[in-house]
């Protein structure tokens, strides 16, 4: 955005206008001290996802928008100005300008965790997600974080409103939270995001989840039996491709020998995925025997992209059961 500040932005078109009322509600919900949210009407703009941000006050312009040094850079970002909405160059470079930024107020913390929930894609869907996941990465990186984000990525997911990449992102930033959220029962809500994304098995989250569940240093045995059984389930033909390539190398990683049928099937199979025949080569190196080398090997004499993978697990199932 070129020498406009957040004041002409407002005049630039009613839709605009219309998000600085609601930005000045919620910015004076902040100055009162009482819990903020955002609640619009799906699907309209911005689902019923509840923002709550917490943070310094600052100076509130008459016109209600908050302003900030890096304010301009923000609404670039959350693509409030018409003129460059669409542009992912103009607000990814935007974003980089205040991506080493730890101490955002109240106001610009509010409007990227806002654009965060918008369900209105200006952008193509990868640029989509890729923008959103950035700002996530700002926003985690605040000091201290916003309160409330954990929760609004929560019922991101659970609302099933959002593009697939966005929910990844939403799963795995949730994953990254985990081990560092002491509230049981906040806990308990994400782990129960991710077990429910991973039983939707032809969605490509549910690998993601499975490893954001892996990932809680704090999982009790009962949990980790969970993950077991939803590991395995991801491993079977139905699931999405991507999920069950990841379920396999996490079997392997797990040392879920349970899978090892379903891996003899993928490598004996003429029509294999590649994809998921390379990975099954590698989780059989990690849980397979000695009568799995010669189905490896003949895999490997066949060459191409699946050679180097069988010849890598033979060796390795050789080192792990010397004759």
């Amino acid at each position: 955005m070129t020498g406009m500040n957040g004041k002409q932005i407002l005049f630039l078109a009613f839709p605009v206008m219309l998000i600085a009322a609601i930005v000045a509600a919620l910015v004076w919900n902040i100055y009162q001290k009482d819990p903020m949210q955002v609640s619009v009407p799906e699907p309209v703009a911005v689902t019923n996802v509840r923002v709550r941000a917490v943070g310094q006050k600052t100076d509130v312009a008459p016109s209600g928008i908050p302003e900030s040094p890096q304010y301009g850079a923000v609404a670039t970002v959350c693509g409030l100005d018409p003129a460059s909405a669409g542009r992912y160059e103009t607000r990814n470079n935007a974003l980089r300008s205040i991506s080493r930024l730890r101490n955002l107020g109240a106001g610009d913390t509010l409007e990227l965790m806002t654009y965060v929930c918008s369900t209105n894609l200006c952008l193509r869907p990868d640029r989509e997600a890729s923008l959103r996941n950035d700002v996530l990465n700002l926003l985690r990186a605040q000091n201290p974080p916003p309160d409330g984000l954990a929760e609004m990525l929560a019922e991101m997911v659970e609302s099933g409103a959002y593009p697939p990449a966005v929910t990844d992102y939403c799963i795995q930033h949730l994953g990254a939270m985990l081990n560092g959220i002491s509230d049981f029962a906040l806990r308990s809500r994400i782990r129960g995001v991710f077990v429910a994304s991973a039983c939707q098995t032809r969605l490509p989250c549910a690998g993601t989840a499975l490893y954001a569940l892996d990932g809680d240093r704090r999982a009790t045995g009962d949990e980790k039996a969970e993950l077991k059984r939803l590991t395995l389930a991801l491993c079977r033909p139905s699931a999405h491709p991507a999920a069950r390539v990841a379920a396999i190398q996490l079997a392997g990683q797990r040392g879920y020998a349970e899978v090892l049928p379903i891996l003899r099937e993928i490598l004996a199979d003429p029509n294999r995925d590649a994809v998921a025949a390379i990975a099954a080569a590698g989780s059989t190196g990690l849980l397979g025997v000695s009568g799995d080398i010669p189905l490896l090997e003949s895999v490997a004499a066949k060459g191409g992209r699946f050679r180097p993978a069988a010849e890598t697990a033979a060796k390795r199932i050789r080192e792990r059961m010397p004759d």
